[in-house]
């Protein structure tokens, strides 16, 4: 019988050298309709040596009838003060040597434990991965693809540059960091994850993995469903915070770029949402788009949004279709 003691916790202590233990965090708020799939997600990835901590803000729909099937799961529902208090939270719970962060509505990759775990062992001295992101839609149908690859922290900063990003489900840390950097930002609710990986990377390199780690998922109740205008603002504001000096030529230029991609923004949430909007409406944002960049005036696109919010969508469909 002492033999196979000894046997059991030399087993552990293997388990725990090999596969060290995961710790997953999740926010959630009424979102019964995806979150058995979360947790499944976790589930199927068949990995030994795991912990998944859901953090509910205090749903009133069926989560808490889910959360309650699953015996491994750490939970807890009470009201907090948003998703950045509640993520901390659940890293503040979090035993795990490597750390994940997956909103309750999104979903992990098949064998992205054992990618993570592999790719940590051989990136010495780098304590944050990141890889792709599915983007999947209400019924869970793949309607795109986010790659995770930027250059380092000067390229991170630049949020109006599509080509460096981090989808955030994809990303997972050593525990080390939290004690290193600190947690989120609660001040923030758009823009903390952010912000979180421009403190990490501007001390840090993030190893990129070019493989699909997780699913994102984009419906009419994703706090990103109203689109990239909502968030724009608070990465701005994050992004300011690391361009250097007033003096320097670099921060003019940043400004510059901000701008412009904030002057696009509008412009396109102008025209994207043309058929709901007033004509008042429809002028407010246009001139919103102008004033963000006044340079932009030389732009085509927006001198036709110009025209078109000054003379209106009735007299403007009637010249083009004079002209055809």
């Amino acid at each position: 019988m002492p033999h196979q003691n000894i046997n059991e916790k030399g087993e552990v202590e293997s388990l725990r050298e090999n596969f060290p233990l995961i710790s997953i965090v999740t926010p959630s708020l009424n979102q019964g309709a995806y979150i058995e799939e979360n947790i499944k997600s976790v589930l199927n990835q068949n990995y030994p040596n795991f912990e998944h901590i859901i953090i509910d803000g205090g749903s009133t729909d069926e989560t808490m009838d889910i959360l309650k099937k699953y015996k491994h799961l750490i939970w807890v529902s009470e009201k907090d003060g948003g998703q950045s208090e509640a993520i901390n939270k659940g890293f503040k719970k979090a035993r795990g040597e490597i750390i994940g962060w997956l909103n309750s509505d999104d979903c992990y990759e098949p064998g992205a434990f054992f990618t993570v775990v592999a790719e940590l062992h051989k990136v010495h001295g780098k304590y944050i991965v990141s890889g792709d992101c599915s983007v999947i839609d209400d019924r869970g149908n793949r309607i795109g693809y986010c790659k995770g690859t930027f250059s380092d922290h000067k390229d991170l900063i630049k949020y109006w540059d599509r080509d460096y990003t981090i989808p955030q489900p994809s990303v997972f840390f050593y525990r080390d960091i939290l004690n290193e950097f600190g947690y989120l930002d609660e001040s923030l609710h758009y823009g903390m994850d952010y912000e979180f990986w421009l403190r990490i990377s501007k001390h840090r390199q993030i190893h990129y993995i070019e493989k699909p780690l997780a699913k994102m998922r984009v419906h009419g109740r994703a706090k990103s469903s109203p689109g990239y205008e909502v968030f724009e603002g608070e990465w701005f504001r994050v992004s300011k915070k690391y361009w250097g000096s007033l003096l320097s030529v670099n921060y003019y230029r940043n400004l510059f770029m901000a701008l412009c991609f904030r002057s696009h923004l509008m412009r396109v949430s102008a025209y994207s949402r043309m058929e709901e909007l007033s004509l008042k409406e429809f002028r407010k944002r246009i001139m919103l788009s102008i004033v963000s960049n006044p340079l932009n005036l030389f732009n085509r696109k927006l001198l036709s949004a110009l025209l078109r919010a000054t003379l209106g969508h009735d007299d403007i469909n009637r010249f083009k279709h004079f002209i055809d």
